[in-house]
């Protein structure tokens, strides 16, 4: 039976002291882990506290200006091969698992046939849609990036993130991917993950709350939609599609400065057909 060598890829942006117990209650159960800055500074003094845990497995990476968390991440992929990685475990810095989740995703691919499996996931469980552990496994078809395992093999024969997605979507358009090339992306139902992707959005009728869903920031709707149409251009995949209109939905629906979102979401889709795909600052000084 091989032993796959797990290596683990924390992206950080202006990191917080109060995400570090949620990074220091996995990070042993990995084989090596590096802590991705993308600040654009310097802030090794800052997480001295998570490297120290263990010098020889675990490596802080400081990106001299900010890059994105597409080009960020894929660097996290090259970094973990020259570590060996098998797999590659994305963990956003809030993330917490409930349970053993590395020890649950170790027993199925040390165990399993992988060789056609791309993604190992877990079940997401959030504040407006509670999960909870099961039995099992099954298909699944567009997990979020941060505590998943991916296929190292895969990712050299695929690539990595697009990084034309820049910020938002590079995880979608992966499993895009991966699945049209005959790949599988397996839920282990008992690895249970809490997990942060918004704020939450109580809709409320008669003073009870009748619907819960995310809310983001304007900016964030224009890089979720610029990379929306960047995916549904070059794939025409359904759900990409759907959930655009949903999140377009709930601003027409529920949120308020219903302008300033609106206006966001243009520039996203017009930057998209300009094949502008960096940070929205250099957009708005060129």
């Amino acid at each position: 039976m091989k032993i796959n060598r797990i290596v683990g890829v924390i992206p950080l942006y202006q990191p917080k002291k109060q995400d570090f117990p949620n990074i220091l209650k996995y990070i042993n159960d990995l084989d090596y882990c590096f802590l991705l800055d993308d600040t654009g500074k310097d802030n090794s003094f800052l997480c001295k506290e998570i490297v120290d845990v263990n010098p020889d497995k675990i490596q802080y990476v400081c990106n001299t200006e900010n890059i994105g968390l597409c080009a960020s991440v894929n660097n996290g992929f090259k970094l973990a091969k020259e570590k060996n990685a098998d797999w590659v475990l994305i963990m956003n810095p809030d993330g917490t698992f409930q349970n053993d989740a590395i020890k649950i995703y170790r027993r199925y691919i040390d165990t399993q046939d992988t060789s056609d499996t791309a993604i190992v996931s877990p079940v997401f469980n959030l504040d407006r849609r509670k999960r909870e552990a099961s039995t099992g496994t099954k298909i699944v078809w567009h997990p979020d990036m941060s505590g998943c395992l991916y296929n190292m093999k895969v990712l050299d024969e695929l690539g990595y993130y697009d990084q034309n997605t820049y910020f938002y979507g590079l995880d979608e358009e992966y499993c895009i991917r991966v699945r049209k090339n005959g790949y599988k992306i397996i839920q282990c139902s008992e690895a249970v993950l809490n997990h942060h992707p918004a704020e939450t959005y109580c809709v409320k009728f008669l003073g009870k709350t009748v619907l819960k869903c995310g809310k983001d920031n304007p900016q964030r709707y224009y890089y979720q939609f610029r990379s929306g149409y960047y995916i549904h251009k070059k794939y025409h995949d359904l759900h990409n599609f759907m959930f655009c209109v949903y999140k377009f939905t709930k601003v027409v629906l529920f949120f308020d400065h219903k302008e300033e979102y609106f206006k966001m979401i243009r520039l996203g889709i017009m930057d998209a057909k300009n094949r502008f795909y960096g940070n929205i600052k250099e957009r708005n000084e060129s």
